[in-house]
């Protein structure tokens, strides 16, 4: 969900058409579907368009904040290109809420202003409660 918006955001930026955002949002496409990929930035951007992604996910936080939920049939509705589409789980809707949490933390994350989670913990954003944490094996060295 949070990936649609800001994909949603790109698309209708300044900014477009140019190489580098076009390249993102087809790789935002792809993890919005495909959930064994994981949302990661390209270490090359510059700080200005690590900036335009920041304003860019702010503006997609701020679009999911307009609604209280999202109703799976207009999910199933979205094209991500080729075909590709949300899984929806079987649920009936998504509640905005946790999801605008997950896009705040992923701002957070890149601005590295994400607080730490407990200790023996991670955080989990976007759950239907909102977030929450994972205990960790004592064993984990930190490494994902």
């Amino acid at each position: 969900m949070f990936l649609k918006h800001l994909i949603d955001a790109a698309e209708e930026s300044e900014l477009a058409g140019t190489e580098w955002l076009s390249i993102a949002i087809s790789e935002w496409r792809k993890v919005a579907c495909i959930s064994s990929f994981g949302l990661s930035l390209d270490a090359c951007w510059s700080a200005e368009q690590r900036d335009e992604f920041l304003a860019l996910a702010e503006k997609g936080c701020a679009a999911l904040a307009m609604r209280e939920s999202i109703p799976m049939r207009e999910v199933m509705g979205w094209s991500f290109g080729d075909d590709l589409r949300m899984d929806t789980r079987g649920t009936s809707e998504v509640r905005t809420g946790p999801v605008v949490e997950l896009g705040r933390a992923v701002i957070a994350l890149v601005r590295d202003e994400l607080p730490a989670a407990p200790s023996g913990e991670a955080w989990l954003f976007g759950a239907p409660e909102g977030r929450t944490t994972l205990q960790l094996r004592p064993e984990w060295d930190g490494k994902w």
